[in-house]
């Protein structure tokens, strides 16, 4: 289960990095290493045409997979921008 402090955390930390500038694509990149169980959250920016810039948001231990999958589902309605998880 997915708290809500947790999601008002990464929200929180996202937002001042969502600039909304013209041609940039922004993306939140969900990060789940199996044999750790450990999931990190990045934010990554980029203009077309130039390099991509990735910041690590935070990252949680002891997360399973089904924890991961809700925390897509809830700030893909809750931020702007594409969530993928890797």
């Amino acid at each position: 289960m997915i708290s809500e402090q947790m999601t008002k955390d990464l929200k929180k930390a996202i937002e001042p990095l969502f600039k909304r500038e013209k041609n940039t694509l922004y993306e939140v990149h969900l990060v789940y290493q199996v044999f750790s169980d450990q999931l990190n959250v990045f934010f990554e920016w980029g203009r077309i045409g130039h390099a991509t810039t990735s910041r690590q948001i935070r990252s949680f231990s002891h997360s399973s997979l089904e924890q991961v999958q809700e925390l897509q589902q809830v700030l893909s309605q809750l931020l702007p921008v594409t969530v993928r998880l890797n």
